[in-house]
């Protein structure tokens, strides 16, 4: 299975088009206060919608790209710098990376379907970004905010679900929630991505001269195997 990246004058200006959105949009869940009710300082950012769907529109190596562009506006205007930017960072590129696994095991089940594409990355990639930010969101309570002052900043959310932190299981317990709110997000994603995929004229878009990068890597599987060829008409 192979894939060609193009980074053609097109792709790096579609780079730039979804990094910037997803700053944008991104901005728009601070205003809103898209909070996890749970754990308050973890927000749904409606920003990654902008990350996925450059992934399935120009493929991984682009939404990797655009996710590191993002980074650096962070840097420059977000919140909680550098904190808050690097763990994004590692968010979205576990995110994308477990996007990438799940479309080729897509491939490897000849799912030849928009709904399993999307469905078959969407599950592996939030289990590969639940994983992969247990172990920054663990520095982030023990060594650089403290667990006894993250227990008693959640105590009261918890308690209002009838979930009582101890000091026995309190980190256990809030690293297994935030795991909860990385699936969540990444599920609230990729269904809002799947219905913009979704839409004829997304799929009938060139790009550069060439389909979609779903749309070519659903046209591989169909043709058992992904490959892909040159540019279309």
């Amino acid at each position: 299975m192979r894939a060609k990246v193009n980074l053609d004058t097109t792709t790096l200006a579609g780079i730039a088009v979804f990094s910037s959105l997803a700053l944008v949009l991104g901005g728009a869940s601070q205003a809103l206060g898209l909070n996890f009710p749970l754990i308050p300082y973890l927000q749904f950012d409606l920003g990654e919608v902008a990350i996925v769907l450059a992934f399935f529109v120009f493929g991984p190596v682009p939404a990797a790209i655009s996710s590191v562009v993002e980074f650096g506006g962070l840097m420059v205007f977000g919140q909680q710098i550098p904190v808050g930017p690097l763990l994004k960072l590692f968010a979205l590129i576990s995110t994308v990376a477990g996007l990438w696994i799940g479309a080729r095991l897509a491939a490897r089940l000849e799912r030849n379907g928009l709904a399993g594409l999307v469905g078959s990355s969407a599950l592996v990639g939030a289990a590969v970004r639940a994983v992969v930010m247990t172990a920054p969101n663990y520095y982030l309570i023990v060594s650089l905010y403290g667990l006894t002052a993250i227990e008693g900043f959640l105590k009261a959310p918890f308690a209002l679900v009838g979930v009582t932190l101890t000091d026995s299981d309190a980190l256990a317990v809030i690293l297994l929630f935030t795991a909860v709110f990385n699936v969540l997000q990444l599920g609230f994603v990729a269904a809002a991505s799947y219905f913009v995929l979704r839409v004829p004229a997304v799929t009938q878009l060139r790009v550069g001269g060439r389909a979609p990068w779903f749309v070519l890597f659903l046209r591989g599987v169909g043709k058992g195997g992904v490959k892909f060829g040159p540019p279309e008409p």
